[in-house]
């Protein structure tokens, strides 16, 4: 791919090599390797970086693959989740008819083939939304740097949503059956953890056990797809108080691990634990539904608008919430007790 002059470039090598990529740059009128990668991406990413300066990629040469490179190695860095990037190098592959493109020349007519593409691959709703997305923040950037004129991801069309499953709490029967079944089924403690800690399911997965304060009765999330999520405090239910005491003399790091102590994936989480509690008790629900559960039943138990979303982690509104309300550990505290009894 042909990158302004003093650049740099990147090009497979021949061969079947691990890592095939190479970027070079004239340094002192010689060219000079500056490492070999996986990846073009990676490899553009590194380039970029070496450059520091995005503005110096010239519109009529610059790709849809490069603009994505550039993209990537400044956005990237910022996301808290590797589920997220991994979410965009698939969306980015759902483009691949667009990688050769100069992307000043793409037209709305080239991004509507990218969402018939993910059509015929069997793809819905989801999946197109995940591509429009990327479009959009590639659109962005490329408006940035004066890379294009016109934004066309922002008239893409896609499918409309389709409500395929209504998030349904657990009722107050379904809890009591968990409840009672703890002794027949162990790993049904860790979904009533989970519904009254009202995290997200893979908060909950990467809880460490230095996270876990069993004097102060909270847990601090680390990890989180939101900003309002990371770093908030979670209070433990006394009752519930035994249960982590007990995980906290389990193997491993984390308060729910596999076997061999390493940290559960969603999937294996589903599989070692959630779905055969769920078969034993004869209930269909999945693991976000335990927080839908806890937020219900603060809502109905007449909790603090503002204890809620502090546990929840949802983002505080108005100068009010954000910066007059303070809330004290012991008001999230009373507030959980106050529905585990």
């Amino acid at each position: 791919m042909k990158l302004p002059n003093g650049f740099g470039t990147v090009y497979r090598l021949q061969g079947n090599r691990r890592r095939p990529y190479v970027v070079k740059k004239t340094i002192q009128h010689r060219q000079k390797a500056l490492g070999y990668f996986e990846t073009f991406e990676d490899a553009m990413a590194y380039l970029v970086e070496y450059n520091r300066d995005p503005a110096l990629l010239s519109p009529s040469k610059t790709t849809f693959a490069e603009v994505y490179a550039l993209w990537k190695a400044q956005h990237f860095p910022r996301l808290r989740s590797e589920a997220a990037r991994i979410s965009y190098r698939n969306s980015y592959r759902h483009c691949s008819r667009l990688h050769s493109m100069i992307f000043v020349d793409i037209r709305l007519g080239h991004l509507d083939q990218v969402i018939d593409d993910v059509r015929r691959s069997g793809c819905g709703y989801p999946t197109q939304k995940k591509v429009r997305s990327l479009l959009e923040q590639l659109y962005k950037y490329a408006l940035r740097y004066d890379l294009v004129v016109k934004d066309y991801a922002r008239y893409l069309d896609i499918d409309r949503p389709q409500k395929l499953h209504k998030k349904k709490p657990f009722t107050v029967r379904q809890r009591n059956r968990l409840w009672r079944g703890i002794d027949d089924v162990p790993e049904a403690r860790h979904v009533l953890m989970l519904i009254y800690a009202g995290c997200r399911v893979g908060e909950y997965r990467h809880i460490r056990k230095t996270d876990v304060k069993l004097r102060r009765r909270v847990i601090v999330i680390r990890h989180s797809k939101t900003d309002a999520g990371a770093g908030r405090l979670i209070p433990i239910p006394r009752k519930l108080m035994p249960w982590y005491e007990e995980a906290m003399q389990t193997p491993g790091l984390y308060i729910c691990g596999r076997a061999d102590g390493n940290r559960h994936s969603y999937d294996s989480f589903r599989r070692a634990i959630f779905d055969p509690v769920m078969h034993h008790f004869g209930m269909s629900h999945t693991p976000h539904e335990c927080r839908h559960t806890l937020a219900s039943m603060l809502d109905s138990a007449d909790v603090n608008r503002t204890v809620i979303k502090l546990i929840l982690g949802h983002s505080l509104e108005g100068v009010t919430e954000r910066v007059y309300t303070h809330k004290s550990i012991r008001e999230l505290l009373r507030a959980i007790d106050k529905i585990c009894t």
